[in-house]
């Protein structure tokens, strides 16, 4: 099997090439196992090529031509900060309203807002033990 770096085959099994286990790939490569089978199934690394019933290894030589194709690429270039927008107040039912120009009268508090409920709350009064009746 050969891989085709930019159309040039390269010879795989020569005397001084090497089937790698997948131990030595990973420390090759840098990839999962994972992300080297998805790159398997689009074409884009070498396929291993098997040993026995259940061993495979990959030829160093491939591995090499592989390496050779992939480009580095610098860190990404962070875009500048925007600048920071100015904050929004908002006015609420107990916030004082804000003074403006069309409007000379001082800053005075608006009153709160009543409740839907204005009974005044009850505490729960405690019961003692002869109280509870389950009624067995």
């Amino acid at each position: 099997m050969t891989f085709e770096p930019e159309g040039e085959p390269i010879e795989t099994g020569g005397p001084e090439d090497r089937l790698l286990p997948w131990d030595r790939v990973r420390d090759v490569t840098g990839l999962s196992r994972s992300t080297a089978w998805r790159l398997q199934q689009v074409g884009d690394f070498p396929e291993p090529v098997r040993i026995s019933p259940n061993r495979v290894g990959w030829w160093e030589s491939e591995l090499t031509a592989w390496k050779a194709t992939r480009t580095v690429r610098g860190l990404p270039h962070p875009k500048p900060l925007a600048r920071p927008r100015a904050p929004k107040l908002i006015q609420t039912g107990r916030a004082p309203r804000r003074q403006t120009d069309k409007d000379p009268a001082p800053n005075v508090a608006h009153p709160a807002t009543p409740r839907a409920n204005t009974a005044p709350r009850r505490r729960k009064q405690k019961t003692s033990t002869e109280q509870i009746d389950f009624g067995f």
